[in-house]
């Protein structure tokens, strides 16, 4: 059985405790470890045979596979690209997409706090965000897409443009197998959420208790952290990102 539900977004938006709280349903098996990073992996496009390759690699992730309805994987980088986006969708077209949006100046100072604890950060969160545009080009120009490049660790900021990856989104995959979702929605209406994916998954609701999952990170802080999130409520502004919009988009395309 292939692979037939996918959370592909967005990073520290709470996907590690959605893929919690729906593997504690009799019909979802989450693949071990939560994300097997198959389309982003470096070494995808390298191969002869690609589906043989994704295969083999959520395989070696499913050992304890007892045939639920729905296998998820939960690798929200997936999302932030067009080719992994577009790679992921055409493994399994009659695959359903969970996508969890977050604010993205809140989700780019976890992300920041994310890379400093695992020591791919070593500059202030302000410099950062000012570097990020120059990384950024430099490792795409590149197609670096290794698992210590930039373009995973220090994607604060755009990792929070949500619209052209919405819009995306919606070009790539069929409405009905999309569904897009806040952050909020799980820390605060958590039934109600879970209920919302058990309907768009077509399988009974179950009661999943809230966990303590949205537990923050190690801080760093610096003298200029509030000025980084200054700057980043600005590059946000100008880059046109609200709910407003997002929503728009979502709408537009049901």
């Amino acid at each position: 059985m292939l692979v037939n539900l996918h959370i592909i977004g967005v990073q520290k938006a709470g996907t590690t405790a959605l893929a919690s709280f729906l593997n504690q349903h009799p019909d979802i098996h989450v693949v071990e470890g939560k994300e097997t990073h198959v389309f982003d992996h470096p070494n995808f496009y390298l191969q002869a045979n690609k589906s043989r390759f994704a295969n083999r690699k959520y395989n070696e992730k499913l050992t304890h596979y007892n045939h639920q309805s729905f296998i998820c994987d939960a690798t929200p980088i997936t999302l932030f690209h067009p080719q992994f986006l577009n790679d992921c969708y055409q493994y399994n077209t009659q695959a359903k997409f969970i996508v969890v949006l977050r604010d993205p100046v809140e989700r780019a100072i976890s992300h920041y706090h994310m890379s400093r604890k695992i020591e791919a950060e070593k500059y202030p969160m302000l410099l950062a965000f000012l570097l990020e545009n120059f990384r950024i080009k430099k490792v795409t120009k590149q197609k670096s897409w290794s698992f210590d490049s930039a373009f995973r660790t220090q994607s604060y900021l755009h990792r929070g443009l949500y619209s052209r990856q919405l819009e995306q989104l919606y070009a790539t995959i069929p409405k009905e197998q999309v569904l897009v979702m806040m952050q909020s929605d799980l820390k605060n209406n958590h039934l109600k959420a879970m209920h919302r994916i058990f309907t768009f998954l077509d399988i009974p609701k179950a009661n999943i208790s809230t966990e303590l999952v949205f537990n923050t990170e190690k801080k760093f802080t610096h003298w200029t952290d509030k000025l980084a999130r200054i700057f980043a409520r600005f590059y946000y502004a100008i880059h046109n990102e609200s709910p407003a919009k997002w929503h728009k988009i979502i709408h537009r395309s049901k």
